[in-house]
């Protein structure tokens, strides 16, 4: 790749173009809610296969994520991203105009694939084009979209709704996929960050260092707690809209504090370090909510915080920890993990509620989840970059050395 074609000289022009394309992943998988109505009156689906659709999404990246990852790193990345945007926009166009269950499954499996190489490319791009500098606030930016695309749909679908019709409010969000594929061809490089063939990318597969292995369980048990409260806190908050209102808190502080938050963990450096702290305030605002200690606005005002400071942390970590060529692989193996979490949580969760009467046995269980994904923190140990490779997080290459949490 030729240093005009360096994704680090056209980053925020890199960033624009993610956050235009990772909206169209998120509008399109916050999409269902609120069309539960119309697809249960089409198709006269249960509960569990409302469930089951939603979650089909998230299929694709429990198994495919560390393939696909270790693809990007390969990959064209401008055909990469033209492949995933144009796959999610044809699985979108199919789930407009699905005429049974099984298609609605088989194209919301199909976007899980188109969003997943979206996500895995997006992610190693931004890591690419800021190392060094202002990486955490670029992390910032693009994990905010994901609240904002929520906040975006739930907030305009009734209006969408009464002009297009549920078919037709589906084949706008398949369109922005496409709207988005310009801007994608203008900022991204044809070349591979890492230099453009598979050869230049590194002998044999990479294999997972233990600190990110650590980084993996740690993203995962948040996920499972983090998956959970947005699944079971609208019945802890009262129910019906009032506790949908309430949960929503969530994405209103994620959205408003992503990017300043990026702008401090870039300033004060240690992204492990805000993760494990973000996780601790995770579990005592959970065992707060299990004793009933805390109200239920004050609680998801404080789970958005630990929203945004996790995330944002995380999304900084892959690239201090392996190689510049092996980045895409690094987030496909975390993406992997933080799925698995998704599944697994909820159901843990649901599994106690059955079982024991109240909240204290749920709420408790996800405290330990989050305490856990802490403790997994301090295993993260950022790698310290060769001679003639410049540090990946904007500081000396002494400070690499520091272990735990760091």
């Amino acid at each position: 790749m030729t240093s005009a074609d360096s994704p680090g000289n056209r980053r925020w022009l890199v960033l624009a173009s993610s956050v235009v394309s990772f909206f169209a992943v998120g509008v399109t998988f916050f999409a269902v809610p609120p069309l539960i109505p119309q697809l249960v009156g089409r198709y006269g689906l249960s509960n569990f296969e409302v469930g089951v659709l939603m979650g089909a999404i998230a299929i694709p990246a429990i198994l495919l994520s560390i393939p696909l990852g270790l693809a990007v790193d390969r990959w064209n990345p401008r055909k990469t991203g033209l492949a995933g945007l144009l796959l999610m926009g044809g699985a979108g166009v199919l789930f407009a105009l699905a005429p049974s269950y099984a298609v609605l499954l088989l194209a919301r499996l199909l976007f899980g694939i188109g969003g997943l190489i979206i996500n895995l490319l997006l992610a190693r791009l931004i890591s690419t084009a800021f190392t060094g500098k202002e990486l955490s606030l670029a992390m910032g930016v693009f994990n905010a979209v994901y609240p904002a695309s929520m906040i975006v749909i739930f907030t305009l679908h009734p209006r969408i709704l009464a002009i297009l019709g549920w078919r037709g409010e589906l084949l706008a969000f398949a369109a922005l996929a496409v709207m988005a594929i310009p801007l994608h061809l203008a900022a991204v490089p044809s070349a591979s960050p890492s230099g453009g063939t598979e050869k230049q990318a590194g002998p044999g597969r990479p294999s997972p260092t233990s600190s990110l292995v650590a980084l993996a369980l740690s993203w995962m048990f948040f996920f499972g707690a983090f998956a959970s409260v947005f699944t079971f806190a609208p019945q802890w908050a009262g129910g019906g809209s009032k506790g949908l209102l309430v949960v929503t808190a969530i994405t209103w502080v994620s959205l408003t504090l992503n990017p300043l938050v990026g702008l401090a963990i870039d300033r004060t450096g240690h992204p492990a370090l805000w993760s494990g702290a973000g996780q601790l305030v995770f579990a005592g605002v959970l065992t707060a909510m299990a004793l009933l200690t805390l109200p239920p606005l004050a609680a998801m005002l404080l789970v958005g915080i630990t929203a945004t400071t996790v995330p944002t942390a995380v999304y900084s970590l892959p690239a201090r920890l392996v190689p510049g060529e092996s980045v895409g692989f690094a987030f496909g193996f975390i993406t992997a993990f933080s799925n698995l979490g998704t599944v697994l949580g909820p159901a843990a969760a649901g599994a106690l509620r059955d079982r024991f009467p109240g909240w204290l046995p749920a709420w408790l269980a996800l405290a330990a989840m989050a305490l856990a994904g802490a403790a997994a923190m301090l295993g993260v140990r950022p790698r310290r970059p060769g001679p003639e490779e410049p540090s990946r997080n904007g500081e000396k290459h002494a400070t690499d050395r520091t272990e735990g949490w760091r």
